[in-house]
Formats: C-alpha cells, structure tokens, sequence
C-alpha cells in the first residue's frame, strides 16, 4: 500500500504539471456574469464551421475571449510563408497589427519573423492586437475583443448582448512560391451566452509565459558587459590613486 506521503506527492506533482500548462481552465473570479461568444464565418465563404480550403490552402480557425488561433495547410508543392508585415485582426472594422507565437509576450513592436512552409506542411499560430497584451504591475495581462463579464451592471450586460452580429476581420497575405495572396477571413458572432456561475472559462491557447519582460532581458544582457568593464575601471583608478601607508620604522 502507498504511503500517505507518496499519495500526497503524486497529488501535488499533477497540480503543478496541471497550473504549467498554457491552455488551463480557470473561473474568472470576477463579480457578475461571464459570457462566450460563438461564432460563424461570413467570408471567403459563408457557413457554421470555421474551416477554409481552397486547393492551395486549407485553414481551420478557433476564436476564444482574445485571440484567434487557426492551423494553417499548405496543399501546394510550393513554399509558403506568411507576409506578416501586412497581417491585421480588425474588430468592428477597428484594425489592429499583430502579435504572434513568437512576439506574444514582446514589449518591443517588431514584426514577427516569418516562417517558412514546405509543401504539404501546416503551422498552427496564434494572433491577437498588438496593443491587447501589456505588462503591468509585474505580470502579463490580456485585453479581450470584446466585453466578456458585466460586472452586475445592466448597462454591461446590453452592451454585451448586443455584441451579437459584430465582426472579426482577419487579413493574412500569403507568399506561395514567388506570388503573394491576400486572404480576408471575416468571423461573425452568432450568439452570446451567459455561463452559469462558477463555470470554468473556455481554455486560451497561450505560448509559454516569461517570467520578465523580453526587453528587460534584453537590455539586461546589452549593459552587463558595460557594467563589468565599468566595475574594473573603478576598481583600477581606485588602487592606483591610493597613498600608500609607509611602513613603521622608516
């Protein structure tokens, strides 16, 4: 028979394999009424699935609170790669550049480096508005598309359900061999729906977390050579220039 201590270690080994993975369900813990969104495609075709394939790619795309994730296949015997200095997400025809896998958790505004494609191949990304990720009071937080709790407030909750019939518009520029193709893909909400309270939130597809900011890293790793020559510098004037006690005697 296990130990009441082996018992306990297996237990707290699943929790904390449970809390490191990126797509963790959790209640929001917010007051009021949470809600999800669920939605249609309305272009390149119109229809309930959120799928796309035209002979030379076929896309499948998921929308949760923030971001849209889709997996991408290359059906050609070409290269492909993503022009992603012309990608947008537009939200009620606001538009916004991008964030992707690789930029997710970036305070710079560098454009995401693409990625080549090899025929037959897929990727699977993840975008979402620059400007819906920010770093404050020392953690990451995400801004959502649109209002997803009302806050016990009956002006949230109109404006939450009248959310129904807005678009999301996702612009993705394609290079296959030399020729560059420009996709418009235009999600609709179909409906919005209060959860029940205390019902765990739809999973997020996340990159892994950095425990800082990239650009505190980075600066970091820029100055720390320049802070050791500088440490030696100091350390040299200050031998140097200091007077020298006489021994006794002389």
């Amino acid at each position: 028979m296990r130990s009441t201590a082996s018992m306990l270690l297996t237990a707290c080994s699943a929790l904390v394999l449970a809390a490191g993975c990126s797509g963790l369900s959790v209640s929001s813990g917010r007051p009021g009424t949470d809600y999800i969104y669920s939605y249609s495609m309305l272009q390149p075709e119109q229809k309930k699935e959120l799928v796309y394939s035209d002979g030379s790619i076929s896309a499948t795309f998921t929308i949760d609170a923030a971001a849209v994730i889709f997996d991408l296949h290359n059906l050609t015997d070409q290269q492909l790669s993503i022009v992603w200095e012309r990608v947008s997400l537009g939200v009620n025809r606001r538009t916004y550049s991008v964030r992707n896998v690789n930029t997710f958790y970036s305070m710079g505004h560098a454009t995401p480096q693409p990625l080549v494609v090899p025929p037959q191949g897929f990727l699977r990304e993840t975008v979402i508005p620059w400007q819906h990720v920010n770093y404050e009071n020392g953690a990451w937080k995400e801004r959502d598309l649109f209002p997803t709790n009302d806050s016990g407030t009956q002006r949230l909750k109109g404006m939450i359900e009248r959310s129904a019939g807005s678009e999301i518009t996702l612009v993705l520029p394609l290079r296959i061999g030399k020729v560059v193709m420009d996709y418009t893909f235009i999600f609709k909400v179909d409906s919005v729906t209060p959860l029940p309270p205390g019902t765990a939130l739809p999973e997020r597809e996340r990159p892994p977390m950095p425990d800082a900011p990239m650009y505190e890293l980075s600066i970091l790793q820029g100055y720390l050579p320049v802070m050791i020559s500088a440490g030696i510098l100091a350390a040299s004037v200050i031998i140097f220039t200091q007077k020298k006690t006489p021994a006794e005697g002389f």
